[in-house]
């Protein structure tokens, strides 16, 4: 059986919370760690009134970091709240890293040593950060990344072709945030104009803001994203997702699609990229080296 520790339980940890418990992956133990203990309670308690209908088993508590020590998982979504008047994901940089340097160090010293899951914005920087202060393999570590705006884009794509979301293949890569970049030569679409890509392109790049925008915060994409990296770990499925992993080659944690198993990353850097989406991959690794430059 497994055990997975939540930290932060704000609208992206509970819809992680959630989203796991409906794919039944075999969880024993489910812990949530919060700074607002009350609110934490009450999220406790509906989340294990959810469990007769979605025939689940799994023992819901409020915990603290010594319960790390024996998890198979730690998933931080942990951070500065969301904004709606925000624009861009590095805004939070500092106060970020301020909320790592409490957090990391104590699940460290917890013994944990499982897989570290992060989904605190601004993403590839987070998960760097918390590979300097857990002082661990970088395999250990994964990055939710571009997974999300993967699936954005193949949201994309099969609205305006009209084509099952199931049979669109295609990548966002780099960067979880401004300088991502939709590598076009691995979707499989016909006909597509330089109008089309630009226009979702465009889309998928600020599709977060607009969620943001409308309804205060994001939750559902990201909680699924989390729980599919999670089933990847869990079910040793080797599975390629583009995820935010170690690259050897410049230092950084930064999306490229990645083998994730049970023992965290498997392989990355699997891509074939055309000379003009490996322009678009260097400039997302500038942008993520200069973000962690500044700290």
């Amino acid at each position: 059986m497994n055990k997975i520790v939540v930290v932060g339980c704000g609208n992206v940890g509970m819809a992680y919370c959630y989203s796991i418990l409906n794919q039944i992956l075999d969880i024993d133990t489910l812990v949530l760690i919060d700074i607002d203990k009350e609110k934490l309670a009450g999220k406790i308690l509906d989340l294990n009134h959810s469990l007769f209908n979605l025939n689940s088993s799994t023992k819901i508590v409020a915990g603290t970091y010594s319960d790390c020590s024996d998890a198979d998982i730690v998933c931080i979504t942990a951070g500065p709240s969301q904004r709606a008047d925000k624009t861009s994901r590095m805004e939070d940089l500092y106060k970020a890293n301020e909320i790592f340097k409490n957090i990391i160090p104590q699940i460290k010293n917890s013994g944990f040593n499982g897989i570290y899951l992060i989904a605190s914005n601004p993403l590839d920087v987070m998960t760097y950060v918390t590979w300097k202060y857990a002082d661990c393999a970088p395999s250990k570590i994964i990055g939710s990344g571009t997974l999300l705006d993967t699936a954005r884009l193949r949201y994309v794509v099969s609205r305006d072709y009209d084509k099952p979301i199931n049979e669109v293949t295609g990548y966002v890569l780099g960067e979880h945030g401004d300088s991502q970049f939709v590598a076009w030569s691995t979707v499989n679409i016909d006909k597509l104009s330089e109008f089309n890509m630009n226009a979702i392109s465009n889309e998928v790049k600020k599709a977060g803001f607009e969620v943001g925008k409308l309804q205060g915060f994001t939750c559902y994409g990201i909680g699924s994203a989390l729980s599919r990296i999670t089933r990847a770990i869990l079910f040793d499925e080797n599975a390629v997702l583009p995820v935010s992993t170690y690259n050897d080659e410049y230092g950084i944690f930064i999306s490229t699609p990645s083998i994730i198993g049970k023992n965290g990353v498997i392989k990355n850097n699997i891509m074939d990229l055309e000379n003009s989406e490996l322009e678009n991959f260097k400039n997302s690794v500038k942008s993520i080296k200069t973000a962690i430059g500044n700290l």
